[in-house]
Order: structure tokens, then sequence, then C-alpha cells
């Protein structure tokens, strides 16, 4: 999935999006370069979540334009936005726990067309790939334990590797730390750095803010639905408006 050159792979322009009087979202627009990893930060209830929706489909925009990769899917269903390349993490685990950590994995590569309940055993390729992943993760010897024995950081290692094992362009995580032991962020983190290392593209909502200053390229800050703040790290870190809004000093 390496690309080659730096390009906005995702634009957002001026989204909009209320629930009855209250404006969730409020011209809401800021692009993402491919090969980066963005983080969203705000208070609880300034709209982050309410954006990753409007980007997935799970929600439809008021106004406003969601543009993937240079095609406009603003109007596309969420089937169709995955199958173009978004692939998120939902803050709440989606795993089967009485299924064990291949067989999760196994899910992800065989959703197109359900084979799981039909074949017996998987393929030499689906193998080969969730051995890679696991690899990647270091969850080698956690393949064939059922997922409701990991622990809560682990199973959030392993839906990471679900998002990433679904074609995509970039990757939307909702949270990926949010109740995660000091020793797994550390891990999610360095996992996280290596998918960068390989060229992903990273969407990150979070509220650990030495987890996200440590990792991320850039922070976008919204409040109140409006995005109040962009830029590096040690930019945000320094505002005053960010600190008044989200920091509480």
């Amino acid at each position: 999935m390496e690309r080659l050159n730096l390009s906005n792979i995702l634009e957002i322009k001026n989204l909009k999006r209320s629930f009855g009087g209250v404006k969730a979202v409020d011209g809401c627009s800021f692009e993402i370069e491919s090969g980066k990893i963005i983080a969203m930060i705000g208070p609880n209830g300034s709209g982050k979540t309410t954006v990753f929706n409007l980007i997935s489909g799970i929600l439809s925009v008021d106004s406003g334009k969601i543009i993937l990769d240079g095609s406009n899917i603003t109007d596309n269903s969420v089937e169709e936005r995955a199958r173009l390349g978004i692939s998120r993490m939902y803050q709440q685990s989606r795993l089967f726990k009485n299924l064990t950590v291949k067989e999760n994995l196994l899910l992800v590569l065989d959703q197109r067309n359900f084979n799981f309940f039909a074949r017996s055993k998987p393929s030499t390729e689906q193998t080969e790939q969730i051995n890679e992943i696991l690899d990647l993760f270091e969850l080698n010897k956690k393949i064939n334990m059922p997922v409701k024995t990991l622990s809560f950081g682990q199973r959030r290692l392993i839906e990471i590797a679900r998002t990433y094992l679904l074609p995509h362009k970039i990757m939307l995580l909702d949270e990926p730390v949010a109740g995660v032991t000091p020793h797994l962020r550390n891990e999610i983190s360095k996992f996280l750095t290596k998918l960068k290392d390989e060229g992903e593209t990273i969407l990150i909502i979070e509220h650990d803010m030495n987890f996200v200053y440590n990792l991320v390229d850039e922070v976008v800050v919204m409040d109140a639905g409006k995005i109040i703040a962009h830029g590096n790290p040690v930019e945000i870190e320094k505002n005053q408006k960010v600190k008044e809004a989200y920091l509480g000093a």
C-alpha cells in the first residue's frame, strides 16, 4: 500500500451536520496528506466522532464535500466508501470474543463472499496474510487464543490489525488507546509508527495528549463543531485557544 509521493488523500470541505437545533459539525475543513498520521482532539461533544461518521458514511452531510484521493464520495454509501478505501476502527469493540484471534482476522479476509462460514480451513494466501500481520503486531503467540482471554489492550491491537487488513487508502481509528495500559499504549504507538513508515495514512481520535504529541505529524483541534486550530504538535501545545478550550488552562 506504499505511496511514492505525498498528496492529499482526504479533503474535508466545509462539512456541516446538525441534530435538531444543535450544530454538531459547523463548517469543518481540513486536508490530509498520504503517509501521515493526523490526530483529531477536542472536548467531549466537540464533533470529532460526528466527523468520523460523516467521513465513513454512517451519517449524511447537511452540506459540504468529502474528497477521497481526488474522488467526491460525499453521496456514497458506507459499503461504497469501504470499497473505495476507507477502513475504520470503532471506539467500541467489534470483535467476536468467542472466536480466536485467527478467526477474527479471517472474518475480515472473507467478508466479501462469506467464505468463513463455508470452508473448513483458510487458503495458503490467507494464512500468509494473517501470519504477516501477526508478525507486524508481534501477536504470533496469540493466534489460536480466544479473544475473550486477551487483555483489553491486546484486543485493541487486534482491532487495529483488522482495520489494516481491509483494503484501504486511509485508516480511521477512534480512540485506539482509551482504557489501555501504559505499556500497551507504547506498543500501539510503536506499531502505528511502523505502519506510517510503510506509507500508511492514519486519522485518529484520541484524548491521551502524550500519545498524540509523541506520535502524530499534525493535530486538528475541534470545539463546538468547529476547527479552532490545526498544526504540528509543538504549535498545538503552545496554542492558547487549545489550552482554554481543551487543556483547561
